[in-house]
This record gives structure tokens, sequence and C-alpha cells, in this order.
């Protein structure tokens, strides 16, 4: 196979265009950081790394075409206490490389393998938002003697499917990526409380870059996992969706009753939130993210 069919990226130029607005809005980034690639066998994954590595580890998967770069809400709360690592997934748009796609669930799974015995992490937590979140319980499904505590902001499909009305609002800027297609698409994913000026600047240029320079490639679109996966899942989980969350089919209480056959499950509902309740609601994200990993601590022989 020739990989360069696998580049996520229009043309050369493209390149060099979305490595600009990346650059340029990680010149922000609230913490000190360490960037780096790992190897695996579907390409190089990269990730920015923040906080002591003395700390209990603490991994981060980004929504679909998000790019590791929205946790900067985020990162300097988590970073305090946890040694984060936040994941570009191989396909989407970020700084990754890909060799072969992330094709089926059991290929997210064994990519996610293979990077964490890189890493040569011991126990540790995993959180996602959106397509991080059914990234992350597929993962812990798969291979949940390697998680602590799994956090779901969101999660892309997982427990019930996704509405039509996703389909309709996020795959005419992948076609298409006019600013206000794209402005559109991340507006009808907030809470009418908020609007895109929660986003900083650079980040909204990114999200501009990444459609106008990126096709996404991660091959894998988000399932419904069944009532015996979710009850056999041995892991404390934190199940977090915001009161205007728009990306279920079902309502939210169908979707919370579903995550509610996990045996340890947190379930929170954030108020004046919609799908980017990372952002649209981040202290109170943050807040319930550390008490949640503080009530589960990793004890210092596991890592």
């Amino acid at each position: 196979m020739d990989t360069k069919d696998l580049s996520i990226f229009r043309s050369v130029s493209a390149r060099a265009h979305f490595t600009a607005a990346y650059d340029q809005a990680l010149s922000e980034w609230p913490v000190s950081y360490e960037s780096c690639l790992v190897t695996t066998d579907f390409g190089s994954t990269h990730m920015i790394k923040c906080g002591n590595k003395a700390n209990p580890p603490l991994l981060l998967i980004h929504g679909m075409t998000a790019t590791s770069l929205m946790w900067s809400a985020n990162i300097a709360e988590w970073s305090k206490n946890y040694y984060v690592h936040c994941i570009d997934v191989p396909g989407d748009f970020g700084r990754s490389t890909l060799l072969k796609p992330l094709s089926s669930k059991e290929a997210a799974a064994q990519w996610l393998l293979e990077l964490v015995r890189e890493l040569q992490l011991g126990a540790f937590h995993l959180l996602g938002h959106s397509m991080g979140g059914f990234l992350s319980l597929n993962f812990t499904v798969a291979h949940p003697s390697h998680v602590h505590s799994l956090g779901l902001l969101a999660p892309a499909g997982s427990f019930a499917p996704l509405s039509r009305m996703f389909y309709l609002k996020m795959f005419p800027p992948v076609m298409f990526p006019k600013p206000w297609l794209i402005d559109r698409a991340f507006k009808w994913c907030m809470s009418k409380h908020n609007n895109l000026g929660l986003l900083p600047e650079s980040y909204r240029s990114l999200l501009a870059a990444s459609y106008q320079s990126c096709v996404p490639r991660l091959g894998l679109l988000p399932t419904v996992f069944t009532e015996e996966e979710l009850s056999q899942l041995p892991v404390p989980t934190l199940f977090t969706v915001g009161e205007d969350e728009v990306i279920y089919r079902h309502s939210i209480k169908t979707v919370q009753a579903k995550a509610s056959i996990i045996p340890d499950v947190t379930i929170a509902t954030i108020p004046k939130a919609g799908h980017l309740l990372s952002v649209e609601q981040k202290q109170q994200i943050n807040e319930l993210v550390i008490d949640f990993l503080g009530n589960h601590p990793i004890s210092s022989n596991k890592h």
C-alpha cells in the first residue's frame, strides 16, 4: 500500500497551512509541555505531554476533527496533579501520521494498546470526548486491566445512535470547508446559552485550517455497545453529558439509563452545556473530573 494515499492532507501546501495554524494555537498552550511522536503499526502518534512525570498518568483523546488542542481549556487544572498525555488520533486532524486506518473497533483498540505499551505505562486514567469517548470506552471494553478509571464526556455512539442531524450538520464542512459551514456546525454543537466566542481565536483558526487542509481518514464510525459489554465493565466510569446535548438520537434520560448499566458509574448532567461541554462549562467539567480522579487514586506501585 502506498502510504502517501493515507495522508490526511489535501496537498503539500495544505499541510503547511494546517501545521502553521496548529503551531500557532499550540504556542498559546497555557502550561509548559513536551511534544513527541510514538511509533505504532498504525503510524506515528503525536502527543502533547504536560505535568510532573512522577504523577499518575492521565490520557486524553479528543473529539473528531477537534485535535488535542481542544483540551486547552482544561489542561492547566488537570496537569497540576496528573501527568497528562493529549493524544492526536491517527487519521483524524492532527500531527499524527497514518500507515493503516483504524478501520474497526478491534483495530482502534490495538492502536491504543500498542501506544500505551510503547509509553510503558502501568495503570492510567483514560478520558475522551465525543469520538474520543467512544475510542476510550472501546479500549476499556477490550483491555480493562490497563485502565484504572474511565472518563466519558458526551461519547459519540457508545450508549445510543448518533442523531441524523449530526451527519447533516457535521459532514458538509468536511466536503465543502467554507468558514460559515464550519461555524454553523460548531454552533449547532453548543447550548443556546453559549456561543463560538468561548473558543480561542487561534483555535477557531485551527478549525478552519483543519477543514480546509485535511480530509479525515479515521475509517471508523462510533457504534453502540451491548448491555452485556457494559454490564461487565470492571472500571470506575464517569459519564458526563450536557443538558442541551444534540448528538444522540434518543433522549438524554434514555442515554443515561443505558450508561447506568455499567456497575461502577458516576453520571452527571451539565447545565447550560451542549456537546462542547468541556469548553462551554469548563470550570464545572474541570472540577468534576478532578473530583472523580481523586476518588479513584492510583497507588504509587501501579505506575
